[in-house]
């Protein structure tokens, strides 16, 4: 499963550091730009010491690059490509635990449309565009769709393992969210107040310094450059999933959004957006509500007030 985000990214495309100061206040921001489990990213962070906001840049970098040899599925020596080739993962680093949890929460608040277990279905839509460039067909999903199932994993802090062989993970629908929370919540630990993490998700950190809230542009799925709405953020964490943004098919309607049971691109909305405390929620909704019913999506927010959902039709 792999997922492009639509968010506003504030970083360059070239990996560095900048420093400018802030005119509102005696603040000075430093940023990282740079990139994260295969995408850009970015985070900002506002302090009134520079030496010290690049020690603390340098220890976030140093988590990022832990995190990918956990969840990344770009390299082969990650715990995830591991986990997928024997069907088993002894003794895991800590963060699967808290992000299979989350995973967890997610399958079941979307009712299944939230399941990591799609990579399978992927590739095969992966190989048939490959070798069919121009091809208007759906592949053969048969043997793919028999190899998912979120219920077929089984884990605990000790060992992950995958009841049915063949099982494929990917973590590419949550992964981002979790990394961007992991990220500011080290920036908390170290007294940073204002803060805004743009790693394949956004997360605020408090306010924006000026004490305001942080404004952050949607594309609008229908204009490849131009932003379709400007949402507010303070102290919360956004995501948005899209199919026009990386496709299979050359007519753009089979696409990197899957719906698990039927294997098919069946998004419902041009992009949906969500809003929420934490990035890992934001991410995760965000992939499975957009394939959801606007009844199940008001569901979904009738019991979770902390929640925004946004559609772009």
């Amino acid at each position: 499963m792999q997922r492009r985000r639509f968010i506003r990214i504030i970083a360059g495309s070239i990996a560095g550091l900048s420093v400018r100061p802030l005119s509102a206040s005696s603040l000075q921001a430093v940023q990282w730009n740079g990139y994260t489990m295969g995408s850009e990213g970015s985070f900002t962070l506002y302090g009134d010491d520079t030496t010290s906001a690049q020690r603390v840049i340098d220890a976030c970098f140093k988590e990022m690059q832990r995190l990918e040899r956990c969840f990344s599925l770009y390299r082969q020596d990650s715990e995830i490509c591991q986990l997928n080739r024997e069907g088993r993962l002894e003794n895991p680093s800590s963060d699967w635990s808290h992000i299979l949890q989350a995973t967890d929460r997610a399958y079941t608040t979307t009712e299944g449309l939230f399941d990591p277990t799609i990579q399978n279905i992927w590739k095969a839509y992966q190989s048939h565009f490959e070798q069919t460039p121009d091809a208007l067909t759906t592949p053969d999903l048969q043997a793919a769709l028999e190899r998912t199932g979120w219920q077929h994993v089984n884990f605990s802090k000790q060992r992950i393992e995958f009841e049915k062989p063949d099982i494929q993970l990917s973590l590419n629908g949550i992964a981002q969210g979790y990394i961007t929370d992991r990220i500011t919540e080290m920036l908390r630990e170290e007294g940073f107040e204002h803060a805004l993490v743009e790693l394949g998700e956004t997360r605020a950190l408090g306010c924006h310094p000026e004490q305001r809230p942080w404004s952050i542009g949607l594309k609008d799925p229908s204009r490849s450059e131009a932003i379709g709405r400007i949402v507010q953020l303070d102290n919360q964490a956004l995501a948005t999933s899209g199919g026009y943004g990386s496709t299979f098919s050359a007519d753009g309607t089979r696409h990197h959004l899957i719906h698990p049971r039927t294997g098919h691109s069946e998004t419902r909305y041009r992009s949906l957006s969500v809003i929420a405390p934490t990035a890992t929620e934001a991410d995760a909704l965000s992939t499975g509500l957009i394939l959801a019913s606007e009844s199940k999506i008001q569901q979904v927010l009738q019991t979770r007030p902390t929640l925004q959902v946004i559609r772009q039709d």
